[in-house]
């Protein structure tokens, strides 16, 4: 019988991460909880006197980017563990203590945008000239102006605040079903139990045991499907706030209500998709040279992650010898703190657990621990999955490091270019140092799994996401056979005659949480294309001994939001105003697929 989860409380500590960076006792946090209380009444007091002169103006962020920060760590406090157990009740009634709190700022503070913005931009510049405690607002007070036109009345944007907390009862109540509550059928292969799990599942789905492979799928599959239903009307109510949104503040459509505040322009949405539909025919090369590296008549879905090479465990501390070697072009600036947290300072959550939830994520609070979650597979993937995280991690260390809190942040097309430029440049090391059959087609596998998720899963749930969402606002009704067709659809496109999708693959749209994040998924393929274009010039200039492509890429990361992300992206010399990029990562997947073709014809 396989060997069964552990608890959360069965855990080796070491390969847990350290929440008591944040807090060491139970009593400190009660305490931040309390004083950030009274914090947020300080700040109320504010209301009606922000126009009054430049020094209440800095009296006001004064005590606001304090307030900010202390409920940054008290976030981590709070949230983390129940990342990690979705049983652990404690958890659940201390994140949600927290997110009434997180509630009242927004609905405490309401007041500020509106009385900001009818300072003027002219008479807060010169608030700036005046006062120096201003001078790291110039960005901050740019993009209040950008949002002029959706700021509503201060009794709106107090409604919109209320009405936050209670609408995030979609997302909360989809991760405690999906993550905690879903009951998955074991499954009986070869006499052993196999447990299926969100956790579970990426290895049962990897096996190299084909008939595996397929209960597994089955075993997953169905249980969302058994309450389709009940996940169409999480899903449906999230689209519905989104709606909301955007009509009270006066946007376009929920795609401008998700962009626009971004600073992203919507034709870096269509490029994505443009091009996706454009080179589609590459997946379905890919598709066919799978099936002959497997050796099966017909590919069916649980073939899209079975293993290419025979390769052998990859324990996590090889993992993260890898990544270190493959990060050596950024030079000992990134690899010195890098070093530390893998080894010493328990910045990763590594290992699968009962409870814990599916995929991964990296977060932090400012200046302070970093932490990455994930299910460690021994496996490239998993490898690549680590850098990924890390990559984000990286890039928030080394803005907080150069950035004020008010420039502490980016947009996520710059954020997932920083986490897929990890993954790139680990895979460019591997390539460079693996010339044996078996162990470069698993490298190119790891590429595959990558560019499959980003450049393939992604872009098709922004076509889903466009017809839900547009469905809603032309005030027609979805149901859950409805999502299931389109999705099915959406998928039968990307596979062409290679795969027959059916019903099952038409509920993979409510296995993905980040649906309940309006339109991050394209961001995806955003990052993904610019990586691939920075890791190379990186790379390149490692080769010759030029760091100057390295520095300028650090650079990139130290910039936070001091600049706008299309600015940002031009000063490390990519345009992603244009398809360019875009068609360049595909030319990058179409040169591994013909690799892989010449792979499967030599076998």
């Amino acid at each position: 019988m396989a060997k069964p989860l552990p608890d959360r409380k069965d855990v080796d500590p070491a390969f847990t991460w350290n929440l008591q960076a944040a807090y060491e006792t139970e009593a400190a946090f009660e305490a931040d909880l309390a004083g950030a209380d009274q914090d947020l009444t300080r700040l109320a007091a504010f209301q009606g006197r922000l126009g009054g002169s430049a020094g209440v103006v800095a009296d006001f962020f004064d005590a606001y980017w304090p307030t900010l920060e202390k409920l940054q760590r008290l976030r981590i406090y709070a949230t983390m563990p129940l990342a990690v157990d979705q049983n652990d009740q404690a958890g659940r009634a201390r994140a949600g203590r927290f997110q009434a709190l997180a509630a009242r700022f927004s609905t405490d503070l309401a007041f500020a945008q509106p009385e900001l913005l009818a300072i003027g931009a002219e008479r807060l510049a010169r608030f700036q000239a005046q006062e120096p405690r201003l001078a790291d607002l110039t960005r901050y007070f740019e993009r209040l102006e950008d949002g002029r036109p959706h700021v509503r009345s201060s009794e709106v944007e107090d409604v919109i605040g209320r009405a936050a907390d209670p609408a995030s009862a979609f997302e909360r109540a989809y991760n405690s079903l999906a993550n905690g509550e879903l009951p998955f059928k074991a499954v009986e292969h070869a006499g052993q139990t196999h447990e299926v799990a969100r956790s579970t599942y990426p290895s049962l789905i990897a096996s190299p045991d084909r008939g595996l492979r397929e209960k597994a799928y089955d075993s997953y599959t169905r249980a969302f499907l058994a309450h389709k239903d009940t996940l169409t009307d999480l899903y449906v109510g999230r689209i519905k706030q989104s709606v909301f949104t955007a009509r009270v503040r006066g946007y376009e459509d929920t795609v401008a209500e998700q962009l626009e505040p971004r600073e992203v322009p919507r034709e870096v949405l269509t490029n994505v998709l443009d091009v996706f539909q454009k080179n589609v025919g590459v997946w379905h090369r890919y598709w066919e040279a799978r099936r002959k590296l497997l050796g099966v008549e017909r590919l069916a879905e649980w073939d899209v992650f079975a293993p290419l090479a025979d390769t052998p465990p990859l324990p996590y501390s090889r993992a993260i010898e890898h990544v270190l070697a493959g990060m050596a072009p950024l030079g000992e600036e990134y690899l010195t703190p890098l070093r530390k947290g893998l080894l010493e300072d328990r910045w990763v959550d590594v290992y699968p657990n009962r409870g814990k939830r599916d995929g991964a994520f990296a977060t932090r609070f400012y200046r302070g621990q970093s932490y990455v979650m994930m299910s460690y597979q021994d496996n490239l993937e998993s490898m690549s999955t680590l850098a990924h995280e890390l990559g984000h991690v990286m890039h928030s260390r080394l803005m907080d490091e150069r950035q004020p809190l008010a420039n502490a942040n980016y947009a996520m097309i710059v954020a997932e270019t920083a986490s897929n430029f990890n993954q790139a440049l680990v895979r460019a090391h591997l390539l460079s140092v693996t010339t044996e059959r078996q162990a470069r087609l698993a490298v190119l596998e790891e590429a595959f799994h990558n560019f499959h998720r980003y450049f393939f899963i992604m872009p098709t749930l922004v076509r889903f996401e466009l017809e839900t969402h547009q469905a809603v606002e032309r005030g027609e009704g979805l149901t859950a056979q409805r999502l299931v067709s389109s999705m099915q659809r959406l998928y039968q496109e990307g596979y062409g005659a290679a795969i027959q999708a059916d019903e099952r693959t038409g509920i993979t749209w409510a296995q993905f949480g980040h649906l309940y994040m309006p339109f991050y998924t394209f961001q995806y393929a955003v990052g993904i294309a610019a990586a691939a274009a920075l890791a190379a010039d990186v790379r390149a200039g490692f080769e010759r001994g030029d760091d100057e492509p390295a520095r300028r890429y650090l650079e990139f990361l130290k910039a936070g939001s001091a600049l706008k992300p299309l600015d940002l992206f031009r000063s490390a010399g990519v345009d992603m105003a244009t398809p360019a990029p875009i068609e360049k990562a595909f030319a990058v997947v179409e040169g591994h697929v013909r690799e892989l073709e010449e792979l499967a014809a030599s076998a």
